[in-house]
């Protein structure tokens, strides 16, 4: 029999949270404007389903047809939006750590999306995951562990995308994905397993909340103006790499003329090249490593490959890459910078790994400067 009193007050409070999260624009994270328009998204899918749940749980059993067209409405509506959580998820959690989704994991993701919708309109006409019976009352069908296993999977596939991030030795403190499933992965388990409570929009609250928090609180590593990580977080992995010993491999990067643009077409020009600059070396790094602002217009980038090799392809690909965006910009100044790199190994405590990649990159920039006048407007 279903409790109705506290499937109002647990979703309820759901509801709360997710509003509190709102008005206070918990969701806005700094400098990542496409992760936040996927967190609003997830919590006005908590908000409705929060909504809907004690609709669907108040009309069951309730004579006449009005109310057997409001249970069929509001549970097919709430399957819907387990539909956009699962995605969501996995989706934030990959741009969060890798930037971008590859197009095999988005083919995946949509067309899972796309089996679950289909099952969905199917089950209007033909109940394969839930029927109302004679008397308005819900009643789950075999199809109803499809969409509960896929929400698993997504929730899991998102744990395996942190876990092999950090094993790459990728610097994620304050995105704890474990902690924001094992509310998620209760409600489930515990709706599952018994019938008339309601737990999982409330618990898909309290982990949206976790997420938030999280992001929040990993803002403290970001460079404002530019979005990438910021000394702060290289001091941390600094401090965990030499806890965890090895070889990374790191390059340093500094504008040519910097100060040029700055003096000739102000310095609100100068902080367009900057972000210019860092977005070209996101696009070149993606989930292959991180990008750091050191200091003004200098950037470290660590990888997670540790070779020689793959040192000499980054800084290749980011000098084609500064190359393709002087040709497009359309600015009357070209972007140039001086790029050195190598491994470095931390078992080593009388290497200087700052002073050496700087080395590198003054090397680099001694040889522009053979063949660039200083003097000139423009670089």
């Amino acid at each position: 029999m279903i409790d109705i009193t506290s499937v109002f007050a647990s979703n309820i409070v759901g509801f709360l949270l997710m509003a509190s999260l709102l008005l206070s624009r918990g969701w806005r994270i700094q400098t990542k404007n496409s992760e936040s328009g996927i967190l609003l998204v997830m919590i006005f899918a908590v908000m409705v389903g929060c909504v809907f749940d004690p609709i669907a749980s108040f009309l069951d059993g309730q004579p006449g047809n009005v109310s057997r067209i409001g249970v069929y409405v509001s549970n097919t509506l709430l399957f819907f939006l387990n539909i956009v959580i699962g995605p969501g998820y996995i989706t934030l959690i990959e741009r969060h750590i890798n930037e971008r989704q590859g197009i095999k994991q988005k083919f995946f993701i949509y067309s899972v999306c796309v089996i679950e919708l289909l099952v969905l309109i199917i089950n209007i006409f033909y109940p394969v995951v839930f029927y109302v019976n004679e008397n308005n009352s819900y009643c789950r069908l075999s199809f109803y562990w499809l969409y509960i296993g896929a929400e698993l999977f997504f929730l899991g596939y998102g744990l395996y995308v942190y876990i092999a991030a950090k094993m790459r030795g990728r610097f994620l403190k304050y995105f704890p994905a474990w902690q924001f499933l094992v509310p998620i992965i209760v409600g489930m388990i515990v709706q599952s397993c018994v019938y008339g409570i309601s737990l999982i929009w409330p618990c898909v609250g309290v982990a949206f909340c976790e997420i938030a928090i999280s992001l929040q609180n990993e803002s403290i590593y970001l460079d404002k103006l530019t979005g990438a990580y910021n000394r702060f977080y290289l001091d941390e992995f600094m401090n965990m790499a030499r806890r965890r010993g090895g070889e990374y491999a790191a390059l340093m990067l500094d504008m040519n003329g910097f100060k040029k643009i700055n003096d000739n077409f102000s310095h609100a020009e100068g902080d367009n090249a900057l972000i210019a600059i860092a977005d070209i070396l996101s696009n070149v790094v993606r989930s292959k490593g991180v990008v750091i602002r050191f200091a003004g217009d200098e950037f470290i980038i660590v990888l997670d490959s540790v070779t020689e090799e793959a040192v000499t392809d980054c800084k290749k690909k980011i000098a084609e890459s500064i190359d393709e965006y002087n040709e497009t910009s359309g600015k009357p100044y070209k972007l140039s910078a001086a790029v050195g790199g190598s491994v470095y190994d931390f078992d080593d405590p009388s290497a200087d790994f700052i002073s050496n990649i700087d080395k590198l990159m003054y090397a680099d920039k001694a040889e522009y400067y053979k063949t660039h006048d200083r003097r000139k407007k423009t670089e």
